[in-house]
């Protein structure tokens, strides 16, 4: 498909194939994502698709600069071979050719359990000593160091590889660990209409370049009435310590602030009297309150304590913080914005970035997909089920991300509600605790009532916690969010998420046309 061949981004947009839209409405990065693009473009035997599938593929390698897997694999495909640059085909060649996965990887998944990184990047380096030939150390190396947010590693490590015409053929050593540990810049208002215009299917450029005319990426807004900020904490002391300080320096405006001591046994108590006589002297006494329970009963009946508090209902709004988050000063003007641009949502949220390495994305833009049907038997009636798009995970933030619309769910990091809708949509799962899920299932319902989440990409709250690409050492976690996954798909209606999943694209569809108009406004103005 050429764009030069279309009168307008929208018409472009109309042209293409529903099949290929519902894949494309969700952005254009992550390696399997791009890749699913390539093939259905190719599979179609639409030539006109060509120019989608060959840069979704160039996106990939660009993105992976050292999978020698995928370079194996895309390699070993005719029609792709014919269809790439051949310096691309270059590249992928040395690269394949370099990259091999060691015959006995035992030990190193045992390190990878352990998730201590120290010893993790200790074997890596006698890897790279004992193998320095095969990228496929080099890959480890670069995305443990970006986990751990240790650039030198990543440069001893790379700088260690002798195999001829590596570098050369594959990418600058320098360039490519700073496009690990360095977030990209906002291009110009004209730069990205260009990208748009060349690749109008990219809708994450084209989310971007409408924020950026209209003056969203920078908008700030104070929400209309009054809002309760609550936290619970468990034996965190000097985490929530920390995210308290962040708050106080915050833009409140006129919220309240309302701290559940979740029968911590650490010193918590002590800490939030300094911080109520602390806030009491900068906001007032009323302003900032402790609720003491004497056991922790879990995060989702933190949350259901909270909201259920007079004292809390009384407000316009309820925003929920994690207590192990470092805030920007106008992240709740920003969350403002959001509320004044899609005043219709069910919720508002934010993007959220690991605090070691901020590349590292844990929430961001998500939405419904059907998932396969599940292969293990639980014991209980067969789930229903459904996945969040990960595209956040599968790379890293270059400032993609940085837009606002509506989406399925958003983290309960950082999320806000009007204190009606929050009421009225019911009480998060006890079930489902302990887990991160019981505000995706919160969302879902707010989902199934047409009441979807939105993402504003341009507030970005940094969390401590390590989860997202940072969390996938550890197996024992992954194992215990499966489990509650796959419990949390036993509590919907198949015919419900799917009319969920129906509507979601529809608004998405919808979002997107009227973004795509004004940006053909502003071409022809």
């Amino acid at each position: 498909m050429d764009s030069a061949n279309t009168d307008s981004l929208s018409a472009a947009w109309r042209a293409l194939p529903e099949g290929l839209k519902t894949k494309l409405r969700l952005g254009f990065t992550g390696k399997s994502h791009l890749l699913d693009i390539a093939g259905w473009c190719l599979r179609s035997g639409n030539l006109a698709l060509n120019p989608i599938a060959n840069n979704a593929i160039e996106t990939a390698v660009r993105e992976n600069p050292l999978d020698g897997a995928m370079a194996a694999e895309l390699l070993a495909l005719a029609p792709i071979r014919t269809l790439l640059n051949p310096d691309i085909v270059t590249r992928l060649t040395s690269l394949s050719t370099n990259w091999r996965i060691p015959a006995d990887l035992e030990d190193y998944r045992h390190h990878l359990a352990t998730r201590d990184f120290a010893a993790i990047k200790t074997y890596i380096t006698q890897a790279v000593a004992d193998d320095p030939d095969n990228l496929y150390w080099m890959e480890q190396a670069t995305t443990i160091g970006c986990i751990d947010n240790d650039i030198e590693f990543c440069t001893e490590s790379l700088n260690k590889n002798t195999a001829n015409g590596v570098e050369k053929n594959i990418s600058d050593t320098e360039t490519t660990v700073t496009a690990l540990f360095t977030p990209q810049a906002t291009p110009k208002a004209q730069a990205l209409m260009n990208a748009v215009a060349a690749t109008p299917w990219n809708i994450h450029l084209a989310l971007r370049a409408y924020d950026t005319l209209k003056g969203i990426c920078n908008k700030r807004a104070a929400l209309p009435g009054t809002t309760a900020i609550l936290l619970y904490s468990w034996n965190k002391a000097a985490e929530l310590d920390a995210t308290l300080a962040s708050l106080l320096e915050s833009d409140l405006g006129n919220a309240s602030i309302f701290v559940l001591n979740n029968g911590s046994t650490d010193g918590t108590a002590d800490m939030l009297d300094k911080w109520s006589e602390r806030f009491a002297s900068e906001l007032g006494a009323a302003r900032f309150t402790v609720i003491t329970l004497p056991v922790n009963i879990g995060a989702a009946a933190a949350r259901n304590w909270l909201m259920h508090l007079e004292a809390v209902q009384t407000h316009d709004f309820i925003c929920y913080l994690d207590d192990d988050v470092e805030l920007p000063v106008d992240w709740l003007p920003r969350l403002g914005a959001a509320v004044d641009e899609y005043p219709e949502a069910g919720v508002w949220g934010c993007k959220v970035v690991d605090h070691a390495n901020t590349v590292l994305m844990q929430s961001a833009d998500t939405h419904l997909l059907a998932a396969p049907e599940p292969t293990m038997d639980l014991g209980r009636a067969a789930p229903n089920p459904f996945r969040l798009s990960d595209l956040h995970i599968q790379t890293l933030d270059s400032g993609l991300f940085d837009f606002m619309r509506p989406c399925a769910s958003v983290t309960g990091c950082c999320h806000l509600f009007r204190t009606t809708t929050l009421l009225e949509s019911g009480d998060f799962a006890l079930q489902l605790s302990p887990s991160q899920y019981d505000d995706m299932e919160h969302d879902l319902r707010l989902c199934e009532a047409e009441l979807f989440p939105v993402y504003q990409g341009h507030l970005t709250v940094h969390h401590k916690k390590r989860s997202g690409a940072a969390s996938r050492t550890s197996m024992q976690e992954e194992g215990n969010a499966l489990g509650n996954k796959y419990k949390m798909q036993t509590m919907h209606e198949a015919g419900d998420i799917a009319a969920a999943m129906q509507a979601e694209q529809q608004l998405l569809e919808g979002d997107i046309l009227r973004k795509l108009a004004f940006l053909d406004e502003w071409g022809t103005a």
